[in-house]
């Protein structure tokens, strides 16, 4: 989600999700946390469960990343140990899991979901699980760039402009540039806002040929229509970018 959507995981959402769905028995987190992209996530990880597996490979000849095989491992005890399990959830796209999820459902009788991240399902992974879904979703992309710019826009000091609020080429730089993102796509993510209500956007007159566009967040129509902004600036970073402004 990193490489490709500048996003960062929503752990505590996606549980929630889940338990909406299934009684969850047990989560189990795998992963290389010697990368300090991963070993950011272990705060937010830890508020949905402490059963975090580090599989950092320590070989100093051997650099093979050993994560897949561990969680195959624990899948298949898992399958064993625990008959009365009847779902198993898998995050993954790597189709290495085709044969343990085909595994699960054929021989084991299970039903397999798979969550993972959007255009990196593998089509054989696809078609031996019982449902798969993908990651983020339109919405999770929309109020995420949603929070970033109502966030601009509540942080951006306009005691010392014309306007009482920012100017919308001002905040869509500024929101580029903080958090990274390409510029045309804040600027389509705010037109969007705008489009359904959740931006103000006021035509201001500078002079007799010149005009300016400010912005200012419209609360009463997001909470109407229940789009609920992420409030923690942890979500909206990049563990990358955050590490490097401090």
């Amino acid at each position: 989600m990193y490489k490709r959507y500048s996003l960062r995981p929503r752990v505590r959402q996606w549980r929630d999700t889940i338990a909406e769905k299934f009684d969850i028995k047990e989560m189990l987190f795998f992963a290389d946390f010697s990368n300090p992209g991963m070993r950011a996530e272990i705060p937010r990880i830890r508020e949905v469960s402490n059963l975090i597996i580090e599989t950092q490979n320590t070989s100093p000849h051997y650099k093979k990343d050993f994560t897949d095989f561990i969680m195959l491992d624990n899948i298949y005890q898992k399958a064993f140990s625990s008959p009365d399990v009847d779902n198993f959830i898998i995050f993954t796209g790597d189709g290495h899991f085709s044969s343990v999820v085909r595994f699960l459902t054929q021989n084991c009788g299970k039903k397999v979901y798979i969550y993972s991240v959007a255009d990196g399902l593998s089509g054989l992974l696809r078609s031996v699980c019982t449902k798969a879904y993908e990651l983020p979703t339109e919405r999770d992309i929309d109020v995420t760039y949603y929070s970033m710019i109502a966030r601009q826009i509540r942080q951006t000091d306009t005691t010392g402009l014309r306007f009482p609020d920012p100017s919308f080429a001002m905040v869509a730089g500024a929101v580029s540039e903080y958090y990274g993102i390409d510029r045309e796509t804040v600027k389509d993510a705010a037109n969007k806002m705008a489009k359904h209500g959740y931006l103000t956007v006021t035509s201001n007159k500078l002079s007799s040929s010149k005009r300016i566009s400010t912005v200012s967040v419209n609360e009463s129509k997001l909470a109407s229509d229940g789009v609920e902004l992420i409030e923690d600036p942890a979500y909206l970073m990049i563990p990358k970018k955050n590490t490097d402004q401090k």
